[in-house]
Parts: structure tokens; sequence; C-alpha cells
């Protein structure tokens, strides 16, 4: 390399340095942001988060929460997306793809629907969030929704992949086994009973997941 190559090298190397830095401090603060808005919720719920309040719990400038999520909703959202709120694909196909996708259509549908009913009874903030729904509708709740929304789409996009089924009204079959979910997770933590059912043990969610699978079967088997 000649003079001059050396020189240009030295000098773009901090530069390159500089910007990788600044990235990863971009990316830091982003998550420490996103963590800051599961904590709130779980403190205080939605009423609670507040640009103020949330940059204040992350330990940085409100300003950042426009500049890096152009505002609160923004913000919200990607707690929902990245905070471990909601599960993802992998979490409902059971970590393989491929081997769930090797499926019969009905054993994918049913393993999807008993993977979300765990993932949302092993997440209490999430169940808290779902209560909080059905009595908060503002820009925050729809930013959740939205993605929630998502979520549910591309699991219904994975597990049809291939698959043809005009006969099966799937988003109506689908709203159905996730709200009966949702309500059913909700309840463990404020009813210890329903319809006769002991909520808080472990053989009424074998029950009801043995049940979820013999529904979603007979419709799609």
């Amino acid at each position: 390399m000649s003079l001059a190559g050396d020189y240009q090298a030295a000098m773009n190397a901090p530069a390159r340095k500089t910007s990788a830095a600044t990235a990863k401090d971009r990316e830091a603060t982003k998550r420490r942001l996103i963590e800051a808005v599961g904590r709130v919720l779980a403190r205080q719920g939605f009423q609670a988060v507040g640009v103020n309040t949330v940059a204040r719990e992350a330990g940085v400038d409100k300003v950042l929460i426009y500049r890096y999520f152009d505002g609160l909703p923004g913000l919200v959202a990607a707690f929902a997306r990245e905070g471990g709120f909601w599960p993802d694909l992998d979490e409902l196909c059971g970590g393989d793809r491929p081997a769930f996708l090797a499926l019969p259509f009905a054993q994918r549908m049913s393993l999807a629907v008993r993977n979300y009913l765990r993932a949302v009874r092993s997440r209490p903030l999430t169940r808290e969030i779902l209560a909080w729904r059905f009595l908060e509708k503002n820009d925050l709740t729809d930013a959740l929704d939205t993605a929630r929304a998502e979520a549910g789409a591309a699991i219904l996009a994975l597990a049809g992949e291939g698959v043809q089924r005009p006969d099966v009204d799937l988003p109506a079959l689908h709203v159905l086994l996730g709200a009966a979910i949702n309500h059913l997770a909700v309840r463990q933590d404020r009813e210890p009973v329903f319809a006769g059912l002991p909520l808080d043990d472990p053989a009424t969610w074998e029950r009801v997941e043995a049940m979820l699978d013999r529904m979603v079967l007979a419709v799609l088997g």
C-alpha cells in the first residue's frame, strides 16, 4: 500500500470505529427504553406510561423516544414486538420451523394453538396487559393490538403455507380460539374457579389443551 493509502486508511479507521460505537450505543439505548416500558406497565399499568415516566425509568433523555421511535406509540409497538410481550413465530411453532411445516395442516394449527396457550400463561405481564386492554382504548393499546394482530397473521400464514382450505373460515377459527385462550388466561389471575373448573389446577389446563386439540382437529382434520 502506498503512503497515501496508509494515510487514508488511518484517517478512515477512527470514523468507522466511531460509527460502530454510535450504532451500538443507539441499540443499547433503544433496548433500555423498550425494557423500561415493560417495567412501568408491570408496576402501574397503561395510565402511567408516558414519555417522561419511561425516559426517567430508562435513565435517558425523552427526546430519544422521538428520535428512535417517532414517539410513545412507536416505542410501545416496539415493546410489543421485541420486549417478550408476545410469543414470536419460533415459540409458536415449537422452535423448529422445518419440523413444524412437515406436519399435516391440522397438526400444525393444533401445535400453534397449544403453544400459544402456554405462552400466554407463562407471561404474567401479558395477561395483565390483556386485562387492561378491555378497560383502556388509546394510541398505546392500539399499538399493542397492531403488534398482536401482526403476530397472529404471521403464524396463520406459516401454518397455512402450501395449504388451500376454502371450506374453512380460518380467520374466524383463529378469532374464536384466541378469544377463548385470552379470556381463560386472564381469569386465572382473578378467579380461582370458572364454570366449575379450578384454574389454579394444572390438570384443568391439561383438559383445556386436550379440548383445544380436539376442536382444531375436528374442524381441520
